[in-house]
């Protein structure tokens, strides 16, 4: 029998991987506890005899915006009106903590539910991927690296809240204690293991030439495992899109970052990855 929505414990996690594996999704079960330690209450399930059936996330940026992600159903759940139940939790523990805006990464297949609880469409997201045996291209050979920080420092940190519009210092941390991470002045890039492919992101740069420096770091030093890449970006930043062409990325496959609420004022052309859909 179907439960009530609920809070997700550590121990429903390989539970959660099952959905997000039959789904092709990338993530690991240290993308799901990453989440639950960020926002512990925010993630959200509903199980049936001992099994979740179907997830959400609400990571909230403070009370100026939080972020809707892991909205999952197995298949033989769907159209019984789970994730619509449990993006109401997510709305409704949003209006009771004072959120103003919500903003995700929808498919087309999940669109229709999202406008239908008021979320627009404001811009693309496009994910971008290399497979392995594609190796160094003259760009990426020319690339210098970062500075290999294991840190950020407050001015990128600053810089991050300009680009992104919302200060994510706790994600960001978490992520490049468990990721790589390299800096410079100007910029930063992280990448992290996923279950099919590295992912690179986010990366956040001054220049469409900074990037490039940044993420050729990354690229060769895994070069070596011969792994496969994920990386998703804003197309309208044409800087990113030249970037990710010319490191050998191809076009895999596009999604609609939405809003409900308030617009939040940030800077699309110094983002060249973003976290990932479920992070923003």
């Amino acid at each position: 029998m179907l439960g009530a929505v609920r809070k997700m414990k550590p121990d429903d996690v390989p539970s959660a991987m099952e959905l997000s594996t039959a789904a092709n999704w990338n993530h690991k079960p240290a993308d799901w506890h990453r989440v639950m330690q960020l926002s512990p209450e925010g993630c959200r399930c509903i199980e049936d005899e001992g099994r979740i059936v179907a997830t959400a996330s609400l990571l909230p940026y403070g009370t100026r915006l939080a972020w809707i992600g892991m909205v999952l159903t197995r298949p033989e759940y769907r159209r019984q009106g789970l994730a619509r139940r449990l993006m109401e939790d997510a709305m409704a523990m949003a209006e009771r903590r004072g959120i103003r805006t919500l903003k995700l990464d929808a498919t087309d297949q999940g669109r229709p539910l999202y406008e239908s609880l008021g979320f627009v469409v404001g811009e693309v997201v496009e994910r971008w991927g290399r497979d392995s045996g594609e190796f160094l291209t003259v760009q990426e050979k020319s690339g210098s690296g970062g500075d290999g920080l294991n840190k950020l420092c407050d001015g990128l940190l600053a810089q991050d809240l300009a680009a992104f519009g919302v200060d994510r210092r706790g994600l960001l941390e978490a992520l490049a204690a468990t990721g790589r991470c390299n800096a410079s002045e100007s910029g930063y890039v992280l990448s992290r293991p996923g279950r099919v492919a590295r992912y690179l992101g986010p990366c956040v740069a001054g220049s469409e030439e900074e990037a490039g420096r940044l993420i050729a770091a990354h690229l060769d030093a895994e070069a070596s495992d011969r792994c496969h890449w994920y990386w998703d970006l804003l197309p309208a930043n044409v800087g990113a899109l030249s970037c990710a062409t010319g490191f050998g990325f191809t076009r895999r496959r596009v999604l609609w970052r939405m809003r409900l609420g308030e617009e939040i004022e940030n800077n699309d052309s110094m983002v060249y990855a973003i976290a990932g859909f479920e992070l923003g």
